[in-house]
């Protein structure tokens, strides 16, 4: 999130624990506050001020995130200013949706200077946003001359715009991912590409593309023109179309076509400079200065129908939406200005599209005999658009349940031509309850990455992952393991029997099954999440020290089995025994000094593979 604003002195991100760590089974930030108010007590009206300054900003979007979401537990206290800077940064995450609980004020060390505080983090950018945006909230509830209403504002509805109303966010996914057991984590800083599941069951996310999106069909669908020449030719309506390399030339179009036409970009998507039921070579020549803004430019014959919206994923139709003209309902009371005003109110806290006072509503305004100054009547439709939107929530009706079973099978169709795994397809219809060729209808648009707003990554995490495991392959930690005593490599050798491709990380390296991949200290989180993302393995095997586990994390949310070294071969015993704590909690089964510990929820597959190893170590 870009922000302009000077860094709060006060409030000092220090690290991220990746993973299970000292703290918690999750990654936590650790933040150092200033001394001068770490520790400063707080009276209810703080908390309260600081959490009325959120919701003042608070858009409907992020409200419903919240409420659907587990509240937070009632041991989270508010009575320091640290307290308080814990909550809100956790309900910071919340807000973008992400269900995190946990946060503590650390006792203060002597090395430290002020206190330090823990919270749970998910997306290491979204925590570092919210403790800053957390941390100035505070000074300004403490001095409001010190952070402005205004900054904090601005600060929030950047937040908001980032991390709450993306289409394109990453975060369905990952609340998803963490309610059915899917393991996942963030293979770039910001967050933007994201891996669910591990190994040979990887699978990668990027905004709305997926592992399994076809780079030949990404590059057919940016092209309009190609699109509809390929579904064409199987048969699947298509509006005739011509690419116009001038004025003249789309002109001369659309006399050909015959209006009413539409003038559009041959290579944009989401419906942006879309010019519909232009009638006239003044409509066309103004279309045409807009769209070649944007590339080539495309006239087509406008099909007559309703606008619709048939999502298809993996080759099987999910839903149709049909989408009506932006446009404003009259109530007998306000002006068209005052009513457009009032819904894009709307729009800005549910991520729909805004109703432009542009030339375009003018126009459609005085083909109706209205202006902006004029009082529709109570129930009148005000058409503002010729283009589909998604304005109002009016302006969008689930139509599933009414789609002809002809119009399923050619949405079908049309996504397995371009060969796309999540589709959202234009389908101009009269009546989608009828077959297409009895009504007239035609695609005029295929989307490689549409918004995902009916929970689709349900059924993309589900259909990847259906299966108990979840996406999960076996993992094996070993907690301090000396080079002569070559446990991991012992474990890893037995493991091969089972499963092919088995990946070890060391200090020495990272070994698949057996032979040197890249040489170089893996034994750390780094290494574990490197292990887990090799294509192809099946199974992995973790050599860690103890301080590097405390330090940093250890970089998975659970494993099959943990191994622990004897005590007496660890240099630091009181290190060594919260690493155990830690490996104990998140491990089905556990072996320590040839003695198994199988945990409440341990699976009869980990049990078996605790005995096997136990017994080849012993």
């Amino acid at each position: 999130m870009n922000s302009s604003h000077q860094p709060v002195t006060i409030y000092k991100p220090k690290k991220i624990l990746q993973g299970a760590n000292l703290y918690s089974p999750n990654s936590i930030l650790v933040a150092e506050l200033d001394p001068s108010v770490s520790c400063k007590p707080v009276d209810k009206q703080f908390s309260e001020r600081a959490l009325q300054i959120l919701n003042v900003h608070r858009s409907a979007e992020a409200k419903a995130n919240i409420n659907a979401i587990p509240p937070l537990p009632p041991s989270l206290t508010t009575n320091t200013f640290a307290e308080v800077l814990n909550y809100l940064a956790l309900t910071f995450q919340r807000w973008g949706g992400l269900p995190v609980t946990f946060a503590k004020v650390l006792a203060k060390t002597e090395n430290a200077q002020g206190e330090h505080i823990v919270f749970e983090s998910r997306l290491d950018h979204l925590a570092t946003a919210s403790g800053q945006i957390a941390a100035e909230v505070c000074l300004h509830c403490i001095n409001p001359e010190l952070v402005s209403a205004e900054r904090i504002k601005n600060m929030i509805v950047e937040f908001d715009r980032v991390f709450v109303h993306s289409r394109t966010n990453q975060i369905p996914f990952i609340r998803e991912a963490e309610e059915t057991g899917v393991p996942w984590l963030p293979l770039t800083v910001d967050g933007a590409i994201l891996a669910f599941g591990q190994g040979s069951k990887l699978k990668k996310v990027h905004k709305n593309f997926t592992s399994n999106t076809n780079l030949i069909a990404s590059r057919i669908a940016a092209d309009k023109h190609t699109t509809a020449n390929m579904l064409r030719a199987q048969g699947i309506p298509v509006p005739r179309q011509v690419v116009a390399t001038s004025l003249e030339v789309a002109i001369e179009a659309a006399q050909r076509l015959e209006y009413p036409v539409v003038v559009k970009p041959a290579r944009s998507d989401h419906g942006t400079a879309v010019f519909v039921d232009l009638r006239d070579e003044t409509e066309v020549s103004n279309a045409f200065n807009e769209v070649m803004k944007y590339g080539p430019v495309l006239v087509e014959k406008l099909i007559p129908g309703e606008h619709h919206k048939l999502m298809v994923i993996n080759g099987k139709f999910r839903w149709a939406c049909k989408q009506l003209p932006a446009h404003v309902i009259g109530d007998g009371n306000q002006s068209v200005r005052s009513l457009i005003e009032q819904t894009n109110e709307a729009c800005l806290a549910n991520d729909w599209d805004p109703i432009a006072n542009d030339d375009e509503a003018l126009a459609q305004l005085k083909k109706q005999d209205l202006t902006m100054e004029s009082v529709p009547a109570k129930g009148s439709r005000v058409k503002l658009t010729t283009q589909a939107s998604v304005s109002t929530e009016e302006s969008m009706k689930d139509v599933t349940n009414l789609m002809h079973p002809a119009n399923v099978n050619l949405a079908e169709r049309a996504a397995a031509t371009i060969d796309i795994d999540i589709a959202s397809l234009d389908f101009i219809t009269k009546d989608v309850n009828k077959p297409y060729w009895e009504v007239g209808a035609a695609f005029c648009g295929v989307n490689i990455t549409p918004g995902l707003i009916l929970h689709e990554e349900k059924i993309i995490l589900g259909e990847w992952f259906p299966d108990d495991e979840k996406g999960r392959i076996v993992s094996v930690v070993v907690l301090d393991s000396l080079p002569d005593k070559k446990r991991g490599a012992r474990i890893a050798e037995q493991l091969q029997v089972k499963y092919s491709k088995v990946c070890l990380a060391t200090m020495q390296g990272l070994l698949i099954d057996g032979e040197l991949a890249s040489p170089g200290n893996f034994a750390s989180y780094h290494g574990l999440q490197a292990a887990l993302c090799e294509p192809g393995v099946n199974a992995v095997v973790l050599e860690i020290e103890a301080s590097d586990l405390i330090k940093n994390g250890l970089g998975i949310d659970r494993c099959d089995l943990a191994v622990f070294a004897s005590r007496e071969e660890s240099s630091d015993q009181q290190l060594a025994e919260a690493a155990r704590g830690i490996l104990a909690t998140i491990s089905e089964c556990v072996i320590d000094n040839s003695i198994i510990r199988e945990g409440q929820n341990a699976s009869s597959d980990a049990k078996q593979l605790a005995r096997e190893i136990n017994s080849s170590l012993s």
